[in-house]
């Protein structure tokens, strides 16, 4: 039996799937973000609204779909009057067919015109509010417990996931680079340095690991934050689940981890990002700065915010965000305003 006709006759089935911040709006689509941030399940969400007859739902990632097998794909459709196509994990396998209303997904973004792109990230601490059921933990400070102890890929919300769990989720994504960078979240480093930090543990070529390196990047997995206006600057690693170093290593740093769950946040409310020698976190366009100060207390924060006036003064912010874990506030100093924010409040705004 032809292939097309199995996938044909066999769509994707519905499911409970709790609603998201994104969604698909528009006819052609491309569909992008990390691996198991929920793509497909918003696409699936979206096919609801179709018979089994108008849809054809072929996902790349299994290995029965080969691509010189679906060469007659434009015939199929035409010839069944198919009027959705998704093609999920694609990567140019095959020629972007023409219907009605085509969706695509991949980890990066495939930059096809005509096609309206839609990021989807994993949870942000909004989501996963809205995501746990668990009784146990309906006060927000326990739910941000859980939030910093799962982590936030769609799965971690329902239960969690265990370390050798994650490590299986993770062998897509050459497990033993990443167990060595793990430990530099929220730290200052160029892809040279990443390199000679890697070379003597991993027996792989300098070309093999800067090609791993670009192609996390790329894939959404880490990010690399630049410093304000030093373009050739160190930069700062930060993961696209902040769970990941403690999933694999034993070291603990919750100052740097609670950074990286503020900058997770950040990338999916602001355009421009950056950090200086004393701001974790600058948003020129806001003209804000936001500090992490999950244990410090007020009167101490109020001290380096009056420590840091030159500093924003001559950056031009107006306003400084410090992030607590229950610690709220305002102060003032020369036109400057410091705001202290626990981290459910900031989040959820």
């Amino acid at each position: 039996m032809d292939i097309l006709e199995i996938l044909y006759d066999n769509p994707p089935k519905t499911r409970g799937i709790l609603p998201r911040k994104y969604e698909i709006t528009a006819k052609k689509t491309a569909l992008y973000g990390p691996r198991f941030s929920g793509k497909s399940s918003i696409i699936i969400d979206y096919l609801g609204k179709f018979s089994r007859k108008e849809m054809l739902y072929i996902d790349f990632s299994d290995m029965r779909v080969e691509a010189d097998k679906i060469k007659q794909l434009q015939n199929f459709i035409e010839k069944n009057g198919i009027k959705i196509v998704v093609l999920e994990h694609f990567d140019f396998q095959c020629s972007v067919p023409n219907a009605e209303e085509v969706i695509l997904s991949s980890v990066k973004k495939l930059n096809i015109d005509g096609f309206a792109e839609l990021f989807v990230p994993l949870l942000d601490f909004e989501e996963f509010v809205s995501f746990n059921f668990d009784k146990k933990h309906q006060n927000i400070e326990g739910i941000f417990a859980l939030f910093e102890k799962n982590g936030a890929y769609p799965q971690a919300a329902f239960g969690g996931m265990d370390a050798k769990q994650m490590q299986m989720l993770l062998q897509i994504y050459a497990q033993k680079i990443l167990q060595n960078i793990a430990p530099l979240q929220a730290q200052t480093l160029s892809v040279h340095k990443l390199y000679k930090l890697l070379k003597p543990n991993i027996k792989l070529s300098k070309d093999t690991i800067y090609a791993k390196i670009a192609q996390f990047e790329n894939e959404h997995l880490i990010y690399f934050l630049s410093k304000f206006d030093k373009a050739g600057a160190d930069k700062k690693l930060y993961f696209a689940d902040f769970a990941l170093k403690n999933m694999l290593s034993f070291e603990k740093d919750f100052i740097l981890k609670f950074q990286n769950i503020v900058f997770c946040e950040l990338i999916k409310k602001a355009e421009q990002i950056f950090y200086t020698n004393m701001l974790d976190f600058y948003l020129p366009k806001r003209s804000l700065a936001i500090i992490c100060t999950p244990f410090l207390q007020p009167e101490l924060i109020n001290r380096r915010f009056k420590k840091l006036s030159k500093e924003l003064k001559s950056l031009d912010i107006t306003s400084l965000q410090a992030i607590t874990l229950g610690s709220e506030g305002k102060y003032k100093d020369g036109g400057l305003t410091c705001e202290l924010i626990p981290f459910w409040e900031w989040a959820m705004r």
